[in-house]
């Protein structure tokens, strides 16, 4: 038996899960291999099953997560439970030319999703917007922006990456970001005005009952996390075609619907990013690891 673990942002969870289980039951019938799909929620305060099976070698087969799960561990600790697939999966040029290939080929991006800001616009004028992300590290934005709780992967990655950005305005990210509830209940407060600004995977930015909502779109691009395929040394050579599944026409479709860049060339980039001629902050593996590394202790 074959053990996959998934583990992602909870609106593509389901249908990701419910493409992986028929994918296995196809696999099983004509390949003679039994997968057990293992969803765990991102949203969970802790990641009990990657963690603690991780911890004591029992890798599952494989991970379909973010890969700032692996941050904490060593360069020895990869090479020795991770399979290096170096040009497995090619990355679209776009992507490519950015510094997601990861070239030690533990990490093997299907997708990559923003984090996006958005504002209700009835609440300041457009002259007093932010334009890049340091500006909402100003004092004047001190309780008034919001977050999901902290367990969830936008303030997660925020707080790491922000930090590491901004290392001496630290204080002022604890005070500006205030964390609670949902990624919708955020929606909902910006939407209502409870807050002027929030932020969330941008799937969830696109959503506004009352239409008091729009995106902001900053002067140096979307933070963003690498949504990542990885594969223990143990894990059937089968269990590869999973990889091209997720590369799919079909699954990278879907992908493109909640507004994340598809990994895969065949698929066009959401128009609502082209058309804003969006970009992405990423400095490559070596610097993201860090910065998760350095957040998490």
């Amino acid at each position: 038996m074959a053990r996959v673990f998934v583990h992602l942002p909870l609106n593509i969870s389901r249908a990701i899960e419910e493409m992986l289980k028929e994918y296995g039951r196809e696999m099983e019938k004509k390949q003679g291999i039994h997968i057990e799909i293992i969803c765990e929620n991102q949203c969970q305060t802790d990641n009990g099953y990657l963690k603690n099976n991780s911890e004591d070698g029992n890798i599952p087969d494989m991970v379909i997560s973010g890969a700032n799960y692996f941050a904490k561990y060593s360069e020895s600790y990869l090479n020795k439970n991770f399979r290096s697939l170096t040009g497995r999966f090619p990355l679209r040029q776009e992507l490519a030319d950015r510094g997601f290939t990861d070239k030690k080929g533990y990490f093997n991006t299907f997708t990559v999703m923003p984090f996006a800001v958005f504002y209700n616009p009835s609440l300041f004028e457009e002259k007093d917007l932010p334009s890049v992300w340091e500006d909402l590290l100003d004092n004047r934005w001190s309780g008034k922006i919001a977050m999901p709780d902290r367990h969830h992967m936008a303030p997660k990655m925020l707080f790491a990456l922000m930090k590491a950005y901004y290392p001496e305005k630290f204080d002022n990210l604890q005070k500006n970001f205030v964390c609670q509830g949902a990624p919708l209940n955020v929606v909902n407060a910006v939407d209502e005005g409870e807050y002027p600004i929030g932020i969330t995977n941008i799937s969830f930015a696109r959503i506004s009952h009352n239409k008091n909502i729009r995106m902001l779109w900053l002067n140096d691009g979307f933070f963003c996390m690498p949504l990542t395929m990885t594969w223990s040394k143990k894990a059937d050579e089968r269990l590869l075609k999973i990889g091209d599944l997720l590369l799919s026409r079909q699954v990278q479709e879907y992908l493109a619907l909640q507004t994340f860049v598809p990994a895969a060339a065949g698929t066009a980039i959401p128009k609502l990013l082209t058309d804003h001629n969006f970009s992405l902050r990423w400095e490559g593996w070596e610097y993201f690891l860090k910065a998760i590394k350095s957040s998490e202790g």
